[in-house]
């Protein structure tokens, strides 16, 4: 090799080193990759439970629970037939639920198959966990209801199973649901305009319309107004364990004044086609 080219080389090795290390550094990584903590102190009691990875599931089950886990990650990029809005479960459900909840963990689904059938009240009756899942469909992505039969329905109850596969049995887990707080500030939605402007507008745009990799949290392509994300308990519990994504500071008052904010905001209207 040349004396000439040997630098010309090296220049090329360093660029290249540059761009892979600034591209790794600014790209989002995959929610499901994430750690997350094996244990959670509920009620003053320490709950330990190893995380099952999808990718471990055995062969007979691997490709039904990896399609399954997949959906659940990019339901709207699998599923566009069923999803009318710009989010997917795993907004809501990060690392695709594979969580204990808590902070930074979204709302967990593991142990979720353990738990249906179980009464509704939005509902006011007893439903099952494809039930729930169609509800989910319905309102938070303001989409249309998965065929009960359905190979991608079956593939999502596999995912579940297989997540839940290594915990006792149990009427309830503690880490299931968001954990509603308690507090007596009165919501200020002028004040949750300016918290949101500061602290969410990077990722959700001032306009709430969301980026490429960010769900919109209002607008036509949010979820829709019969969505549980839509009143204020339920959104300022998830704003306050989960938001700023990977830095959830704010605090109760906070919370409770974006949530204020955001639900004075135009979303789609829920259409119950079932009554």
């Amino acid at each position: 090799m040349s004396k000439k080219i040997i630098p010309l080389v090296l220049t090329v090795l360093v660029v290249s080193a540059s761009l892979l290390f600034f591209y790794d550094s600014f790209m989002e990584k995959p929610l499901a990759k994430k750690k997350f903590p094996n244990q959670r102190e509920v009620n003053g009691e320490w709950i330990r439970y190893d995380l099952v990875d999808p990718e471990m599931a055995p062969q007979a089950l691997y490709s039904e629970v990896m399609r399954g886990y997949h959906i659940v990650l990019n339901t709207r990029q699998i599923l566009p037939e069923y999803v009318d809005d710009r989010l997917s479960c795993s907004n809501c459900h990060i690392a695709a639920g594979n969580t204990l909840g808590g902070k930074e963990g979204g709302i967990s689904l593991v142990g979720v198959v353990k738990v249906y059938p179980q009464f509704s009240d939005r509902d006011g009756k007893e439903i099952d966990l494809i039930d729930r899942i169609n509800n989910c469909f319905e309102r938070s992505m303001n989409g249309n209801p998965l065929p009960r039969h359905s190979s991608d329905m079956q593939a999502i109850i596999a995912y579940l199973e297989w997540i839940s596969s290594n915990i006792p049995d149990r009427k309830n887990y503690p880490w299931l649901g968001l954990k509603i707080f308690k507090n007596e500030h009165q919501p200020d939605p002028k004040q949750g305009a300016l918290i949101y402007a500061q602290n969410c507008a990077l990722c959700h745009q001032l306009d709430g319309g969301g980026t490429f990799n960010n769900p919109p949290v209002w607008g036509p392509h949010s979820f829709n107004d019969g969505a549980g994300m839509s009143t204020l308990p339920m959104l300022s519990a998830f704003i306050y364990e989960n938001m700023p994504y990977e830095n959830p500071f704010l605090t109760q008052e906070q919370a409770l004044d974006v949530g204020a904010y955001l639900i004075e905001q135009r979303r789609p209207k829920f259409i119950n086609e079932t009554n």
